[in-house]
């Protein structure tokens, strides 16, 4: 079935497929935010950047996701501080916030239309979740000088949510959504407009580096770089093995009703804002511009998408919002993301910096994904002090190695899809 992004973007940006033997000074491997970014950035610098696509442009997660634009990392700031140390949190939500404001920027720099909306809920699931929400709401308040974000009572959030499932929780009216794909289709056009050579069905093969160069094969061409950028995130495969321990392909899911009576949008979201829950296999949904539910919720990480999304995703989606049993879905469809072990981006180089890493962003990639093409910029350009940050985060690997990471994690979800359930 057909995605809903795709039904109603507003652009299209077909491009070649690369053939023969070509020359960049960056060559680019993966057309999402982190690719498309680094490409405008690059190019808007006078380098002479390629980049290749395997499939579409933005055809993978960045053109399929929940489009929250939210601050911060994939953890909040609570584990940060206990993990890392709380100056290094700080930082790490610097560098987060940089990002949400970072893709408000480039909307509207570039004048990219994407249903740009302010707001983001996060009810919880579990009475027992409040006090923590509570307290955290006071903690960035008062730590952070972050005065975005409030504590919603079990009343309020549930006059917001429109559901009686829920407790209270927090709301960042800081954060922000946006339709994703018209988001990444914009930050494309603004590459190309800057001089960055795009090429879509050109799935990089292999590189190779030698003492000065990079080489990377696709089936039909070439490209001689100086340096690589892997932005594949959940679609990297096997190119890099190195990294495959470490980042982990996971499926998840959204689905589209058909367009909603005044009434009922009303009932179920009168803010229009966007909500993400507290669920470890987060239920996330908002509002389309035309008043379609988009409702994500169901994950796996298995090879391929399931082709049997709508009932992996109405069960919380009706469970939520029972008067909405039976509700006529139009759109279904699924996008691969790359998690890692502790859910925080790895930010890495290889072969003496000659391949740079950026990826994992564990489902929070809209803003920190294509700020991170400017951070990866920045490292190429000679000012590399934010990716180095970065890439200071711990790296852990998936218990054992790339050939073991998917059934540990499978049970490893079974524990917690089962304790959202208790």
């Amino acid at each position: 079935m057909q995605s809903y992004y795709q039904a109603s973007r507003n652009k299209k940006i077909d491009q070649p497929t690369l053939t023969g033997e070509n020359v960049a000074d960056v060559c680019i491997i993966g057309g999402g935010y982190t690719g498309l970014s680094s490409a405008l950035y690059l190019a808007s610098e006078g380098v002479n950047v390629l980049l290749i696509e395997s499939n579409k442009i933005a055809s993978g997660a960045s053109g399929a996701n929940g489009g929250q634009v939210s601050g911060g990392m994939r953890r909040d700031q609570f584990y940060l501080e206990k993990a890392l140390g709380f100056d290094y949190a700080k930082v790490l939500w610097g560098i987060g916030e940089k990002s949400k404001y970072h893709a408000k920027e480039i909307i509207d720099k570039y004048q990219i239309q994407c249903d740009y909306k302010k707001g983001i809920a996060h009810p919880n699931h579990k009475e027992k979740y409040c006090e923590e929400s509570k307290q955290y709401v006071g903690h960035m308040k008062k730590n952070y000088d972050y005065h975005d974000i409030v504590y919603l009572s079990d009343n309020e959030m549930r006059e917001v949510t429109g559901s009686s499932t829920y407790y209270g929780g927090s709301y960042d009216e800081g954060e922000a959504h946006c339709h994703p794909l018209n988001y990444a289709l914009g930050i494309a056009e603004a590459a190309l407009s800057m001089g960055a050579k795009l090429y879509e069905n050109s799935s990089a093969l292999s590189y190779k580096v030698s003492d000065n160069h990079v080489r990377v094969t696709t089936k039909n061409g070439s490209i001689k770089a100086d340096r690589v950028i892997l932005a594949c995130n959940g679609y990297l495969g096997n190119l890099e093995k190195g990294l495959t321990s470490k980042i982990l392909p996971m499926n998840n899911y959204i689905v589209a009703t058909k367009p909603l009576d005044d009434e009922t949008v009303k009932r179920i979201n009168p803010r229009d804002i966007a909500f993400a829950d507290s669920r470890f296999v987060i239920n996330y949904f908002r509002m389309s511009a035309d008043k379609r539910l988009l409702f994500g919720g169901g994950e796996n990480y298995s090879q391929e998408l399931s082709k049997n999304i709508v009932p992996i995703v109405t069960r919380p989606l009706e469970k939520i919002y029972p008067f909405l049993k039976g509700v006529k879905i139009d759109y279904a469809w699924g996008g691969k993301l790359a998690i890692t072990m502790n859910r925080l981006p790895f930010f890495t180089t290889l072969n003496n910096e000659r391949v740079i890493s950026a990826q994992g962003y564990s489902g929070q990639g809209v803003a920190l994904a294509s700020y991170s093409g400017k951070i990866v910029s920045e490292k190429i350009l000679g000012s590399g002090e934010t990716f180095d940050l970065m890439a200071k985060i711990p790296r852990q690997s998936f218990p054992g190695g790339r050939f073991l990471r998917n059934p540990s994690m499978k049970l490893g979800m079974l524990y917690y899809s089962l304790l959202d359930r208790i």
